[in-house]
């Protein structure tokens, strides 16, 4: 085998499957290569945007770029594919922006995300990560963790990202647990102060793997709107979650 190229992989596929932060060193330990091999590789793979560094802990982990090329993968044996039919059919019952997230530690990733025709367009996209806490998809994702885990998961006070956003695990935790009542996720302008998103999570063998949002102006948020459109993604969840079931039985994540 090609040593150069086995050592890029093999540092992809650490960073993808690691549950702690990787520093530098931590993924030279690992791997057993040498500090001075693996940073130049990182250094490359950061600059192409297939890896990111944390500033705060100079931690890495996976970018953009290879969602981007997750998404060539494109056909019926596709499980992101699968759902991305449903997105769009939620998108167009509700005319409101969809997206697809999975959790990342405390943080949700956007895998996807179909735009609405005829509204002003989000400014999230497809491979940015934010605090679960502060939006629909993340609460719809932690809506199975108690108390203890949400805990372990935020051992400080929420980042106050906007005057809505929720300020610790006792107010985090009393949603989820209207979310258990109400089966949606509700998050209103605690990211942004104009929008509210409502999500749904995605479920397979009890566990659950991927949650989907709309997002629209706060201005359209009602009784008979919220209703309406909690209805579709329902509706859609259970059609999503058949589909999985009958056609990827054994799939234990989506990303």
């Amino acid at each position: 085998m090609h040593q150069p190229t086995l050592r890029v992989i093999k540092i992809l596929e650490l960073l993808a499957n690691s549950k702690e932060e990787l520093t530098l060193t931590l993924i030279a330990k690992k791997l057993n290569i040498p500090v001075g091999t693996i940073s130049p590789i990182l250094q490359t793979l950061q600059e192409k945007k297939y890896i990111k560094c944390n500033l705060s802990n100079k931690s890495y982990c996976l970018d953009f770029k290879i969602l981007e090329l997750s998404y060539n993968l494109k056909g019926e044996n596709n499980v992101i594919e699968l759902i991305r039919k449903h997105m769009k059919n939620i998108r167009d019952l509700t005319n409101q922006t969809c997206q697809l997230g999975v959790l990342r530690k405390s943080n949700v990733l956007y895998l996807e995300k179909i735009d609405a025709n005829d509204q002003i367009q989000l400014k999230s996209f497809v491979g940015t990560s934010y605090p679960a806490y502060a939006t629909s998809l993340g609460k719809a994702l932690l809506s199975n963790k108690t108390k203890e885990e949400l805990q372990i998961l935020y051992p400080k006070n929420f980042e106050k990202i906007t005057s809505n956003t929720l300020k610790n695990i006792d107010e985090l935790y009393k949603q989820i647990k209207q979310i258990k009542k109400e089966k949606v996720a509700l998050e209103s302008g605690e990211m942004n102060p104009q929008i509210e998103c409502m999500a749904i999570n995605i479920e397979h063998k009890n566990k659950i793997i991927a949650a989907i949002s709309i997002s629209y102006p706060i201005f359209y948020s009602n009784k008979n709107f919220k209703e309406k459109n909690k209805k579709i993604l329902i509706e859609e969840k259970h059609k999503i979650e058949e589909m999985i079931n009958l056609h990827f039985p054994n799939l234990e994540r989506i990303y």
